[in-house]
């Protein structure tokens, strides 16, 4: 038998009989008991400022599992459904709720293959760093002297000042300056080649952001 749910049994007995064998006798009331998946184990974290895996032993009796990632405890909010034939899932971590960074929750279970779905694992926990996002803009040309900029935001989009941010490529030296509290900074440049500026953001906290533009 598998499957979650209610469920229901009865028994009766035989009672022999000369000649003919065995006489059944009347079944028993019918009595119900409930049968769930239990919990996948050992629920785990892997996470890293790329990537994040999450992953459980495999549960006997399940198809497949349902994972669910929320931004709190009770699971109000949901960031993130999904299911999976195997015992992990990773996020493709290309929602906001991932980019601002903090503490995500989790949980995993199992489902048969008539749709039952067991028992929850423990919460666990996603600590992330939140991403920075760097723009770019300006046409800087070979040989002629002019400005470009960039502007660095959090994970929730806000201005970041303090951002540290570097400039190298097309023949010029690293140049390197910090946002202001707009969370934007200017660079004036002499490119001495054709090829691509390459531009970085950083801050302690927070994951680094990149961003390019070609020097026509």
């Amino acid at each position: 038998m598998t499957g979650t749910g209610v469920f229901h049994w009865r028994v009766r007995a035989n009672f022999p009989k000369a000649l003919s064998g065995e006489v059944p006798g009347p079944f028993s009331a019918s009595q119900s008991f409930t049968r769930t998946i239990g919990e996948p184990g050992n629920a785990r974290t892997d996470s890293a400022k790329d990537h994040v895996l999450l992953s459980w032993d495999p549960r006997l009796g399940a198809k497949n599992y349902k994972v669910q990632i929320s931004t709190t405890p009770d699971f109000t909010r949901t960031v993130e459904q999904a299911t999976t034939d195997n015992p992990s899932f990773a996020p493709l971590m290309n929602l906001t709720s991932y980019a601002a960074g903090g503490t995500l929750y989790w949980r995993v279970a199992a489902a048969d293959e008539d749709r039952n779905q067991g028992d929850w694992t423990q919460i666990q926990q996603i600590r992330l760093q939140p991403r920075l996002r760097l723009t770019v803009s300006g046409f800087p040309r070979r040989k002629r002297t002019g400005n470009v900029s960039a502007r660095v935001l959090d994970g929730r989009g806000r201005p970041l000042a303090g951002a540290l941010v570097r400039v190298t490529g097309a023949g010029l030296k690293r140049f390197s300056k910090r946002t202001n509290v707009t969370g934007q900074v200017t660079f004036k440049l002499r490119p001495r080649k054709r090829g691509k500026l390459v531009f970085s953001a950083s801050k302690a906290g927070f994951q680094p952001a990149y961003g390019s533009l070609r020097v026509r």
